[in-house]
């Protein structure tokens, strides 16, 4: 007995067309199953959608499916209908164009009402005549309407629309318009082949291959323009589609077992009984399909969370720099991604033994037993089913474990585990970087020699807003005659004598912090106040590194420092005015004698009084040395005159207080001294120095302080000497010192020394202009000069103060 599907098959000449473009349609909309969820990827999916009830619906027309020819090609109108405006939807989403069309939505409702009009009326695209040929095969006839010339021009309309708006929105865009181009052709496809099918005597189902032609181009972009991911893609719609034919090799048996066991039925009732079958199969999977979804999105929501937590600690922990921080963030996020848990961090002791815990929960504390048992449980190998633990650890070292206590009644899944182990992973490796982080800082702090806190962090404690706290005193103690040992005994000695100063001020200064800010000098910051209080740690400071000692370098002269004191509140505004008074006081006791503790009580006009008697008393020693200067080379001579004028007067504009402007006066006049050693043949070179002569030329800074360090109580003058020519970027000489780290008096020679040696004539120059000089002057402000120091010079010189 020959089967229902037998004789439809041999019936329908065409029907393979169809089946095909079917197939095609329902292949590519399973390629966009489980993927991303966004505007382009829903048009496409509705585009796919229309086209699969288009050509499902032509194909169970042709097949004579019951409810019969009318239903069925009602329903492949609606579906072909709604192809343009979903590929409109596509394109708005593909070109992110965020504005609303009403265009839309008056397609959308009239493709309706045309639909059901046509449905009702049959009169506007009235469904194919049925034509029965000799030969026993059937063919469909469309016949063409002016509802059908409607229509057509209602799509061409609405496709000319949405090409108009994506060439608007693409632009010049060469490599967009090559992607979306086949998408047009494709539409074009489907278009030509209805238009094709209402010729008359046409019976070739041109409409569906137009749809294979759509199918072809949407796999040419997909492969060709990577429109989207072709190999992924085809592998899910391989997936499903091979899924459904699996599925419907029942539905075909069954068929063929219906018609021989109920064949008095009819064939007619047949179709509604497998008609029946099929539907109430689709809604089953429907319907199993949303209790998956509903239960993956609730699964989801929750893995996202745990991942959304992950990712957050990830951006977090990144520049997180201190331990303390990263275990509080860690705690939070794990109280947050993982529910119904306790989260407890522990870290190893300093000591390398035992655990301690790292931050408080914030519910009741451990007792000593209770965590001395939840470290015990690191070291074992059977973990209680209530507990979770994961380890922190890297370079194979464990050095520290979270412990997650279950407080609710269901278990933690693998995913939860997951999480923490994941969390774990994160902060081991931020502990890693917060360990290098700390050690190379400490590095960064610390004197390379002595171990004790260096200048630089001194400065910055010195900038913070709290630097001085409540009350706050500060010794500045100068070694004594330290170049006379390491002249005597040699610059080893001289670090072991440093060495061993540093210990014993560590030693005993308990309360304190303790800085090496000169070669010979050091600070110490301690919470006290008062002159008694500070004076007698002094006392103690500078009997201890008098103190004999195993290691203590063995040199013939005793080891004694000049001690400034100066203390908070009371004596100075700020921490940085503080340090200069204290640093003050340790002059004035070094002038008097040395291995003196001077406290500062604001008597600077006769300390002053006392530098500058200092300075009458050697000023015909400086005056000769000037003169010697003169005969060698006058340009020498005039040159330290003029930078001397020029100082003072940059001092005074500055506001610095007297006896910083008569120290740069002296400066001024003794900072190339040195010169004296250079010789003639470099001093008066008219050409360019080599190299090797440069590097002589530079040493007169190291010559001048060895001058000056043979004057009597002239040793003052000597930081701003000695960093004449360093540079604001740090790349000046002899110390290369950066910034603020440069004294400022330093700063002011070097601005002056600058501008005298461009205005001036000299063996290898001509003199430059006043002009140039000041714009040389502005352009390296940030770089060569202290920017505020050149700003107050270029002032002086346009107010016509400067002497030219």
């Amino acid at each position: 007995m020959e089967s229902f599907l037998d004789t439809i098959w041999n019936r329908n000449l065409y029907i393979g067309i169809p089946l095909g473009a079917f197939c095609c349609s329902l292949f590519l909309l399973f390629c966009f199953f489980n993927t991303m969820r966004n505007r382009t990827i829903r048009g496409l999916r509705l585009v796919l959608t229309a086209c699969l009830i288009w050509t499902g619906s032509v194909s169970l027309m042709r097949l004579g499916i019951f409810p019969g020819i009318t239903f069925w090609h009602n329903f492949a109108l609606l579906g072909l209908l709604m192809i343009p405006m979903f590929m409109y939807v596509f394109l708005f989403g593909f070109l992110e164009i965020t504005e609303h069309d009403a265009l839309i939505y008056i397609y959308g409702v009239l493709t309706l009402a045309l639909v059901l009009g046509n449905a009702r009326s049959g009169t506007i695209l009235p469904a194919p005549e049925l034509v029965n040929r000799a030969d026993g095969t059937c063919v469909y006839v469309y016949h063409a309407t002016v509802g059908t010339g409607v229509l057509t021009a209602m799509e061409i309309a609405v496709m000319i629309y949405a090409t108009y708006l994506a060439h608007c929105k693409i632009g010049d865009n060469k490599e967009l318009r090559k992607k979306l181009f086949p998408l047009l052709l494709g539409t074009v496809f489907i278009l030509g082949g209805n238009m094709l099918c209402m010729l008359p005597g046409s019976v070739f189902p041109f409409d569906m291959l137009g749809s294979v032609g759509m199918a072809i181009c949407m796999v040419y972009i997909m492969y060709k323009q990577y429109l989207f991911d072709f190999s992924y893609r085809a592998t899910v719609g391989a997936v499903y589609f091979l899924a459904v034919i699996v599925a419907a090799i029942p539905v075909v048996i069954l068929s063929y077992n219906l018609e021989i066991v109920t064949g008095s039925l009819g064939q007619t009732a047949v179709q509604r009984l497998i008609l029946c079958i099929t539907l109430q199969s689709g809604w089953t999977v429907l319907v199993i399909l949303f209790a998956r979804k509903q239960l993956e999105n609730i699964l989801y929501q929750k893995q996202k969370h745990m991942l959304e937590g992950i990712r957050q600690f990830q951006d977090r922990a990144a520049s997180i720099l201190s331990r303390r921080e990263l275990f509080a963030t860690l705690h939070d996020i794990l109280g947050d991604a993982i529910p119904g848990c306790e989260a407890r961090i522990f870290e190893k002791n300093s000591n390398g033994e035992g655990y301690h815990e790292a931050v408080q929960s914030g519910h009741i504390p451990l007792s000593k037993e209770e965590a001395a048992g939840i470290c015990d449980l690191v070291k074992q190998d059977n973990i209680p089913e209530r507990t979770v633990i994961a380890t922190l650890r890297y370079d194979n070292q464990i050095c520290g474990f979270i412990y997650m206590e279950r407080m609710r009644a269901n278990k933690l899944n693998y995913q939860e585990v997951d999480c923490i182990r994941q969390l774990a992973n994160i902060a081991s490796g931020s502990l890693k970087n917060i360990d290098a982080y700390e050690r190379v800082y400490q590095v960064s702090i610390h004197d390379e020699l002595t171990g004790l806190y260096n200048r630089t962090y001194c400065n910055r404690c010195l900038q913070k807003e709290d630097a001085l706290g409540d009350a706050r005193g500060f010794l500045y103690m100068d070694m004594d005659n330290f170049k006379l040992y390491n002249d005597l005994y040699g610059e080893q000695t001289g670090d072991r004598i440093l060495k061993w100063c540093a210990k014993k001020l560590q030693e005993n200064a308990e309360h304190g912090k303790v800085f090496r800010v000169g070669s010979n000098e050091f600070l110490i910051s301690v919470p006290e106040t008062g002159s008694k209080t500070l004076v007698a740690l002094a006392e103690m400071l500078t009997r201890a590194v008098q103190e004999n000692g195993v290691d203590k370098p063995q040199v013939m002269q005793p080891i004694t420092f000049s001690v400034g004191v100066a203390w908070h509140p009371g004596l100075a505004s700020d921490a940085p005015d503080l340090f200069q008074k204290a640093k003050q006081a340790a002059f004035y006791a070094k002038q008097n004698g040395k291995n003196r503790i001077q406290v500062y009580e604001g008597n600077i006009d006769a300390e002053r009084r006392n530098k500058e008697t200092g300075y009458e008393q050697v000023a015909p020693t400086v005056y000769a040395l000037v003169a010697a200067i003169d005969a060698k080379d006058s340009f020498t001579f005039q040159h330290s005159t003029n930078v001397s004028q020029y100082a003072v007067l940059l001092a005074q504009k500055l506001g610095l207080p007297g006896d910083d402007i008569h120290t740069v006066k002296v400066a001024g006049l003794l900072h190339d001294i040195g010169k004296i050693g250079i010789p003639e043949s470099i001093l008066k070179k008219a050409g360019k120095l080599t190299n090797e002569e440069y590097e002589i030329m530079k040493s007169h800074v190291q010559k001048s302080i060895e001058m000056i360090h043979y004057l009597p109580n002239m040793n003052y003058v000597i930081p701003a000497v000695v960093s004449h020519h360093e540079r604001y970027d740090g790349k000046g000489y002899p110390r290369g010192l950066k910034g603020e780290g440069i004294p400022f008096l330093g700063r002011i020679l070097a601005v002056c020394d600058s501008f005298d040696a461009m205005i001036s004539k000299r063996a290898y120059k001509e003199a430059l202009s006043v002009e140039y000089a000041m714009g040389e002057l502005e352009k390296n402000k940030g770089t060569q000069f202290d920017p505020k120091v050149a700003d107050a010079f270029i002032e002086l010189i346009k107010e016509g103060k400067v002497p030219l």
